[in-house]
């Protein structure tokens, strides 16, 4: 049987739905009444250890009830899981992660509290704990939480775990010798001055962990405390020590004759609560939570890779949700899934969901009629118990996990651990936190928030201009510089962007204009808007005009509030496209730049003693006002098109939506591969404004070849030289992006 928590990590090939436990039967139900008396056994003796650790010093006169408040969260906790949870053949009840922060808590009152008061504000303490934890577990379950550990950091879960095994094993030597463990007591026993109860239990501890780890048999732990129980009678008879001798030496629990929990809402224990004493644990009350719905998680996550079954995670916490709010509210112990228990239970042959009831009713008959017997187990069995489950998750969580866990991870495991020791379990959770949070910043600030940075050369535009314009705006090209941001942005990150920026501010030939594309950020914090602020001002001071593009409206938001988009900042556009055009406008409008026409480029390829009029006469003027259709996508293509006034743009549908993808200017032409291929239109033509275009008809296109071949040729040479030197600048654009 394996020691818990098992390690989380991705799931295999998964059986769909819960484990389906089969038809109900007698013989069925002998095996889960069987399964049960087993892991009974198993889980009684923890629910004791683990009372033992809650009780002590102020408390451990009271011990009978903590007894009594374990058993009873065990019965309800397991109606419940039968009842509603979707692993029906999960053990639960109190579990290993979550006791020695309980303990932390009733320590706390025993320590702070007046002895009068010590009981009832140590069981309203854990009824508030309780609640708090169901409440949460339930809440975390309606609203689908299940996920959350996900976006836990592996090394605080490791720290978490690694924390709780180390309280567990010296929870357990504080149990084996009756008071709570303390580091001078470790080093009087190194001195030679130990405790022979300390060493049995520590010894005992060793023990059932080495034989569990060699010896898979669903009777092996069950057998083992049963034999260690009547071997530590035996020692104590061989020493003639009789039972009031070995109670009086703290061998032996006191005598008790029934477990019964206290009921919480008593007027008389209310009455004697110390308010301000459960108030000072609200902290470990809050790591009672995270420790345990950690180890739920973990638990039903392991069990799906052990049993290879498909756990819902959120029905379980609501489940055992509900459960535990119960159950506190009638003063039992909080609980959750048991890892080791529940593999017991399946091992032993359990069946069905009847194993968990029949598991309940043993439970309450240990906590009606089991007292004489429980007060005869040996205390350090109680505390070789909780040794041994300390000791498997220490080696799990702390030298298992140096193997899988880089160096600066391990190293927050151990400091979560180290803190835990020497100042208490609530710094550690924080410290690991903190440590994590602090290695992603520094993680992430390593990756270059830029994704690209180009030119407006390298950059396709989706404006089809004529030639004189396209001429131009490539020779200003190299003045514009695309900034293509990504991911999350905050101090560490924008702090490297800062430099580059600044390094190409202050080169030998810093850019005229500077666009900051965010389609690509999925965030930005205030920091990092900050920085953004200072960009725009240091590039303002170089004569550099920055523009936005692509914000999302939570970066819009930030970056308004840190004041980067007031009056005098930077332009904002939809996209780099929408960018990039406004500065080609821009830029032609400044130069003045005639566009040339498609009759003067024409003019150009003809055959000497022929003029373009004779190739016009075979065009057709058409007039079309905004949102005229020139043609639609799917048409046959039996005409191409000349602008020769105006501007069209081209949509294709995508996902049901006409999304622009060209913009074809005066001197553009429109449809020509089409005419010459016989292929259907493969765009939606549409006027933006008033416009002008110059038809050219297959019928028309065919008496030309018929009657001037030699203009029908230069005709053609022009459109395919026009292409071919389309496709240079594409290619030439395209070889820059990917750099």
């Amino acid at each position: 049987m394996k020691n818990e928590p098992a390690i989380p990590g991705p799931l295999p090939a998964a059986r769909v739905g819960p484990v389906s436990p089969p038809a109900l039967s007698w013989a069925s139900a002998g095996r889960d009444l069987t399964a049960a008396v087993i892991v009974s056994l198993a889980a009684v003796s923890f629910y004791i250890s683990a009372a033992s650790l809650l009780f002590q010093g102020a408390l451990a006169s009271h011990l009978p009830v903590a007894i009594g408040s374990a058993l009873l969260g065990g019965a309800v906790l397991a109606v419940f899981s039968a009842w509603r949870g979707s692993l029906p053949l999960a053990s639960v009840g109190a579990e290993p992660a979550t006791i020695p922060v309980l303990a932390a808590i009733t320590a706390g009152v025993a320590a702070q509290a007046a002895a009068p008061a010590a009981l009832s504000t140590a069981v309203v303490a854990l009824m508030i704990t309780g609640l708090a934890v169901g409440g949460a577990w339930w809440l975390m379950g309606r609203h689908g939480g299940g996920d959350i550990i996900r976006y836990i950091p592996y090394p605080v879960i490791g720290g978490f775990l690694g924390s709780v095994g180390w309280l567990m094993l010296t929870g357990g030597m504080g149990v084996a010798m009756g008071r709570s463990f303390t580091l001078p007591l470790a080093w009087g026993w190194l001195t030679g001055q130990g405790d022979l109860r300390l060493a049995t239990g520590m010894a005992l501890g060793v023990c059932i962990w080495w034989i569990t780890l060699r010896v898979q048999h669903v009777l092996t732990l069950p057998g083992v405390i049963v034999l260690a129980g009547l071997a530590l009678h035996a020692g104590l008879w061989l020493a003639g020590m009789d039972l009031a001798a070995a109670r009086a030496q703290g061998w032996l629990l006191a005598p008790f004759s029934q477990t019964a929990p206290v009921w919480p809402w008593s007027p008389a224990l209310l009455g004697a609560v110390q308010w301000d004493v459960v108030a000072q644990q609200a902290g470990l009350m809050l790591s009672a939570v995270i420790v345990a719905s950690i180890a739920l998680l973990l638990s039903d996550t392991s069990l799906e890779v052990a049993w290879e079954a498909r756990a819902d995670i959120n029905r379980d916490l609501r489940a055992l949700g509900q459960g535990n709010m119960v159950l506190s509210a009638m003063g039992g112990l909080v609980g959750g899934v048991s890892i080791s228990r529940s593999v017991l239970n399946r091992t032993a042959g359990a069946a069905g969901r009847g194993s968990g009831l029949a598991k309940a009713g043993i439970c309450l008959l240990a906590m009606g009629w089991g007292g004489p017997a429980i007060a005869l187990v040996p205390r350090p069995l109680l505390g070789g118990l909780l040794f041994y489950l300390g000791l498997g998750m220490f080696k799990t969580w702390i030298l298992d996990s140096r193997s899988r866990l880089p160096w600066s991870d391990y190293l927050t495991v151990l400091a979560m651990v180290a803190m835990t020791a020497v100042v208490g379990f609530l710094p550690a959770v924080c410290v690991g936190v903190l440590a994590c949070c602090l290695d992603f910043a520094v993680s992430s600030a390593r990756l270059s928030p830029v994704r690209r940075l180009v030119t407006r050369a390298a950059w396709p535009s989706k404006v089809e201009r004529s030639a004189a314009h396209t001429e131009f705006l490539q020779t200003v090209a190299p003045r514009l510089h695309i900034v293509e941001l990504q991911g999350v942005l905050f101090f560490g990150s924008t702090t490297r962007l800062l430099r580059e920026v600044e390094a190409l501010l202050e080169s030998a030939t810093p850019p005229a204009r500077l666009l900051f594309d965010f389609q690509r950020v999925r965030w930005l914090d205030s920091s990092a808007s900050q920085v953004f602020g200072r960009l725009f001002k240091l590039a303002r001071r170089h004569g550099v005009q920055v523009d936005v593009s692509h914000p999302s409206a939570s970066v819009r938001s930030a970056l308004q509030a840190a004041g980067c988009l007031g009056a005098g900042g930077p332009t904002v556009h939809a996209d780099i496209d929408a960018a990039v055009c406004a500065w080609d406008d821009a830029a032609l409008a400044e130069a003045q730049v005639p566009a040339d026409t498609f009759e003067a480029r024409l003019a150009e390829s003809l055959p000497t003693g022929t003029t373009a009029r004779q190739v016009m006469a075979y065009f057709a003027p058409l007039t079309l006002a905004p949102g005229d259709v020139l043609f639609t996508q799917g048409e046959a293509s039996d005409a191409l098109y000349l602008v020769r006034s105006g501007r069209l743009s081209a949509y294709v549908q995508a996902g049901g939506q006409a999304v622009a993808v060209r913009a074809i200017h005066a001197g553009g032409a429109i449809g020509e591969m089409g005419l010459f291929r016989g292929t259907p239109r493969s765009a939606t033509l549409r006027a933006d404004q008033d416009s002008v275009v110059l038809c050219l008809r297959r019928a028309q296109l065919e008496a030309l070849e018929s009657q001037h071949p030699a203009l029908a040729a230069s005709l053609y040479r022009l459109f395919l030289g026009q292409l071919a030197g389309r496709l240079d600048q594409l290619t030439a654009q395209a070889h820059a992006l990917s750099l």
